[in-house]
């Protein structure tokens, strides 16, 4: 979780820790093998958090260089790593999006989000020509009463077919989000969270335990390196 002040990915797993990604950054020449065990939090075999402190009574300035160090001790020691990147642009965010082996913009159907989303875009797309283009998620479709900009229009400007389209469902994501639980614990049969297994295949090149991949491109999910618009 990179939003240091105020990541909540402690909160979304229901794992608060005292120590985490802060205390690597603090001293980043200091992290090893050890060390990163211990400041990471395992949840069962195949996932372990590096949590954001969501303190205010600091400061939370970090060079770009502890970030990549950081970030490069983790890669060499996990297998697969996301980056939940805050909504913000900094030096080290730029190069942790243009580092990033996939990057996932997460954008809900309005102006404000199309103009940044499509920013981001054009930015890596240039920065990265012989790569993959970004994938593009568009959240909370079809909030009641609010004007939209159709997902088709929306990808026409983006010059790319969403990986997912997350329909508005404030019950169900209110109810993970309260009880610190993924939105496959609480509702494992919703089309949702088909939804959100499809793009976990896409992106990783993996298929889910117990669940047989398709031989077509994978659609939908919500995974990260993420760049909220």
């Amino acid at each position: 979780d990179m939003d240091l002040a105020f990541g909540t990915v402690g909160l979304d797993f229901n794992d608060e820790a005292e120590q985490g990604i802060c205390d690597a950054l603090g001293a980043p020449e200091r992290l090893d093998d050890v060390l990163l065990d211990r400041l990471l939090i395992k949840r069962g075999e195949h996932l372990s958090l590096f949590t954001a402190p969501a303190l205010l009574d600091r400061d939370y300035e970090t060079s770009p260089d502890a970030f990549e160090t950081v970030i490069d001790t983790v890669r060499q020691n996990i297998p697969c790593v996301i980056l939940d990147v805050p909504h913000g642009w900094q030096p080290w965010i730029k190069a942790s999006l243009l580092a990033a082996d996939e990057v996932v913009i997460v954008a809900t159907p309005d102006l404000t989000s199309l103009r940044n989303a499509k920013n981001i875009i054009d930015l890596i797309k240039a920065a990265r020509p012989n790569d993959a283009p970004p994938r593009l998620v568009i959240n909370q479709v079809g909030v009641p009463k609010r004007p939209e900009i159709p997902a088709k229009d929306f990808a026409e400007t983006m010059g790319l077919d969403p990986s997912a389209i997350i329909a508005f469902d404030p019950a169900l994501f209110g109810q993970a989000a309260n009880n610190g639980q993924m939105v496959m614990e609480v509702a494992p049969k919703a089309p949702v969270t088909e939804s959100l297994r499809q793009l976990c295949r896409s992106i990783t090149g993996r298929a889910l335990q117990g669940v047989v991949a398709k031989n077509s491109i994978s659609f939908f999910r919500f995974l990260k390196v993420k760049k909220r618009a």
